[in-house]
């Protein structure tokens, strides 16, 4: 069992009830729902809806989709002080991800300056990706050989 189903299970109960709520969070008129809502809450709703507006959805679709989740996670997660880490470790494998799809062999110099690298650091970024991509290309070639096995 995947832990994401563990965690639907432990919250078995408590999450059919919250669902049929969240169900019918679209009946209350907005300005009625947000106006109660702390000002951290309805900022959180802004940032979903923005998101889920920029994958596809209607501005309306979105902010009904993000002030339920922002429901959810008040649910299981109110109440208490969080550290939201700002990223920066993720917009850097991004970076370094993006570095690698754009590199061709000639091109470091200008990789590094779109990216606001130095020379050696981005050297190192192509480095620690093509190490990635060879770990990611033998973990496959181990799966293939354990799955003809079995």
């Amino acid at each position: 069992m995947d832990s994401n189903q563990e965690n639907l299970d432990l919250f078995a109960d408590d999450h059919e009830a919250l669902g049929q709520l969240v169900d019918r969070l679209d009946q209350i008129p907005t300005s009625e729902l947000t106006a109660k809502w702390p000002k951290a809450l309805a900022e959180l709703v802004d940032v979903l809806a923005c998101e889920l507006g920029r994958s596809g959805m209607t501005a309306e679709q979105a902010m009904a989709q993000a002030r339920k989740l922002a429901l959810v996670q008040a649910h299981y997660m109110g109440g208490r002080a969080y550290y939201i880490p700002t990223g920066e470790h993720l917009k850097a494998a991004l970076r370094d991800r993006a570095i690698w799809d754009e590199f061709n062999g000639r091109n470091i110099d200008q990789l590094a300056r779109k990216h606001c690298l130095s020379v050696p650091q981005t050297y190192a970024v192509v480095a620690e990706q093509r190490r990635l991509v060879r770990q990611r290309m033998n973990l496959d070639l181990f799966n293939d050989e354990n799955e003809l096995k079995a």
